[in-house]
């Protein structure tokens, strides 16, 4: 696998302790795989259905402040502060932390895609550069990018550009819900597809900075798609119903619809509703689809009363993913390990990277 690592970002909620630290945790999702030579045993058993309750492992690095997490192609993460705009870099194989330039405008609400060195930001609400939202907040940029700027030196120089919202933000009687983006994902080495609620799916070249139409039509995943190169596909957890997890071919998507070219793998052993969901690409063909969730203890949360601080519960469920083409060119989507990592009724699970 290229990813050796996963990363779990929690944040301690309790009112009354001040700013609130925010813990990154490492896993190896190796462990969320059977080795080949028991992959079939273990598929023709109920090992793939069973849920294993796994501790929590240690926290590699505490931050402050920083609430918004993203990582970069190269393994490094970047934490932003969306209310003062500071943001820093932690570099987890030296495990050092630098900071890096303020971000250009403050931001709510947001996801990140990388693309080669670079990691676009985009407000999942996004508003015109110049005006207030409905908040009565001053919107300010609601698109930008970390642009990694290479002078050969031994620490690599970054700056924040400015880029525009989707043109539907212009549109009359526009407003942040109806222009909320559902699905993204890149495509090729210079295009970000974004599909909105009611304005339908636009492209943004980030070589020239240009925003087109792609068409009315919705992207058929939530949340954002990984492009798998081992099968030219894009894979993700649909739009219609983000318990199944499919794949997609977006290689055309800027002058017609995707095509589904597969579906499958329903279903993770909870009857809970996950309040976010990610699918991380590990290489090799292999996923990592992680859902995060908040349960109440049925014991002690009745119809007529619940002390939500005390009776709710988060716990982080990751589940290793294969995909392999047999009988030629049939797609095969093989579930392998789940694993569950609770964090109590404090510890607030927010990203998985």
């Amino acid at each position: 696998m290229i990813r050796r690592f996963l990363y779990m970002v929690d944040i301690f909620d309790k009112a009354g302790y001040g700013p609130q630290p925010y813990r990154l945790r490492r896993i190896n999702p190796s462990h969320l795989f059977f080795p080949k030579d028991a992959l079939p045993v273990a598929q023709s058993s109920s090992a793939a259905t069973v849920v294993e309750d796994l501790p929590l492992p240690p926290t590699e690095m505490t931050f402050r402040g920083s609430t918004e997490f993203m990582r970069r192609s190269d393994d490094k993460i970047v934490g932003v502060d969306h209310s003062s705009r500071r943001a820093v870099l932690y570099d987890p194989a030296e495990h050092s932390v630098r900071v890096l330039p303020s971000m250009l405008a403050p931001k709510f609400y947001t996801q990140a895609l990388a693309i080669r060195d670079d990691l676009y930001l985009m407000g999942m609400r996004p508003w015109p550069d110049e005006g207030d939202d409905r908040e009565g907040r001053r919107s300010g940029h609601s698109f930008e990018a970390l642009i990694h700027r290479d002078r050969g030196r031994l620490e690599d120089e970054c700056y924040w550009r400015p880029l525009p919202p989707p043109p539907c933000v212009h549109a009359a009687g526009y407003r942040g819900s109806s222009g909320e983006i559902r699905g993204y994902a890149v495509v090729g080495d210079a295009h970000i597809l974004v599909s909105t609620q009611s304005y339908g799916t636009y492209s943004f070249d980030t070589a020239n900075t240009a925003w087109s139409k792609a068409g009315d039509w919705a992207l058929p995943f939530c949340g954002r798609a990984e492009y798998v190169p081992e099968h030219g596909l894009w894979f993700g957890l649909s739009a219609a119903n983000d318990d199944v997890f499919g794949a997609w071919d977006l290689s055309s998507t800027v002058q017609q619809q995707p095509v589904v070219a597969h579906r499958g793998c329903k279903g993770f052993a909870v009857l809970e509703t996950p309040y976010a969901s990610y699918v991380v690409h590990l290489g090799d063909g292999k996923l990592c689809i992680a859902k995060l969730f908040m349960v109440a203890r049925r014991e002690t949360c009745s119809e007529s009363w619940c002390d939500f601080d005390r009776d709710r519960r988060f716990f982080t469920m990751l589940t290793g993913v294969e995909v392999v083409r047999c009988n030629g060119d049939k797609l095969h989507i093989i579930k392998h390990r789940s694993c569950r990592y609770s964090f109590g009724e404090h510890y607030i699970p927010t990203y998985v990277l």
